[in-house]
């Protein structure tokens, strides 16, 4: 009991007392009903206000103890609010990784002889803008130099260095990256380079197009049968323009699915040993 209660309560208590001596002095009808009805009414007004007192006290202490409930209640709302969130964010994620891993199952007849592992991008070289990353794999995991990183996507690049347990994967939007491809509809051949410019714009480039090729766009643009660097099949891009350039030779600019800027995990196709292979 806090000490203004104590007052309160102590007041009250000789208040009452004197309350019931004017009583019994009024019913025995002596000469001090006078004095009885002189002291008996500012005592019941006094009386009154001590015990408005203690209502408010109460009021005010019920108030405080709603007040403190709310606050509790809208701490566990936005505490359950952000469990709420944070469980979305994760289903959001596990619904985006099993997408990936069912277009990833096509992907399995075309990468026969090779392991398919899953990778996560630890870091991007700043320097190179996003035209190389590295993943968190490396020669500790059977990891080579031209191991090749796709995604349900497409083709994304090669492996270009390795740790013993990461890896730098090499774009195939980097200018530095070469490789034979095919027209998927009639199977011609080109060759496919990575572009980039000083507007930090980067993109894949077709070239090496025979004069007779039929190629429109539209046309899916796949890698080749390149002798165990490159499963045939994988999808690098699809052509969006067709050109000549100054010198007379044909070419096709081609977008790829692929979101390079937003990589956080890729598949890595990682060489069978020979032996376990033919198995």
């Amino acid at each position: 009991m806090t000490k203004r209660r104590k007052i309160v309560f102590f007041i009250l208590i000789v208040l009452t007392v004197l309350g019931v001596a004017l009583i019994v002095i009024s019913a025995s009808g002596t000469k001090l009903d006078g004095i009885a009805g002189f002291l008996g009414s500012p005592v019941r007004r006094l009386q009154k206000a001590v015990t408005g007192i203690g209502d408010d006290i109460g009021k005010n202490t019920s108030v405080k103890r709603d007040y403190k409930g709310v606050l509790e209640e809208i701490e566990r709302l936005t505490a359950e609010n952000e469990r709420l969130k944070q469980l979305e964010r994760e289903y959001g994620a596990l619904s985006e990784e099993n997408e990936e891993l069912r277009r990833l199952l096509g992907m399995e007849e075309r990468a026969e002889g090779y392991d398919i592992r899953r990778a996560s991008v630890i870091t991007k070289d700043l320097t190179d803008w996003y035209n190389e990353f590295t993943i968190d794999l490396g020669s500790a995991d059977g990891v080579v130099n031209g191991t090749v990183v796709v995604t349900s996507y497409g083709l994304v690049g090669l492996v270009c260095g390795t740790g013993k347990h990461d890896s730098k994967v090499r774009c195939i939007i980097d200018e530095r990256s070469s490789l034979m491809c095919r027209i998927e509809r009639n199977s011609e051949l080109l060759r496919v380079t990575g572009t980039s410019n000083e507007n930090f714009t980067a993109g894949i480039v077709a070239d090496r197009i025979a004069k007779n090729a039929a190629v429109y766009v539209g046309d899916r643009i796949v890698t080749a049968d390149s002798g165990g660097v490159y499963p045939p099949g994988i999808v690098v891009g699809t052509v969006v323009s067709v050109g000549v350039d100054a010198e007379g030779n044909r070419y096709a600019e081609l977008s790829s699915d692929v979101r390079f800027t937003a990589l956080t995990s890729v598949t890595v196709l990682i060489p069978k040993a020979p032996a376990e292979s033919e198995q």
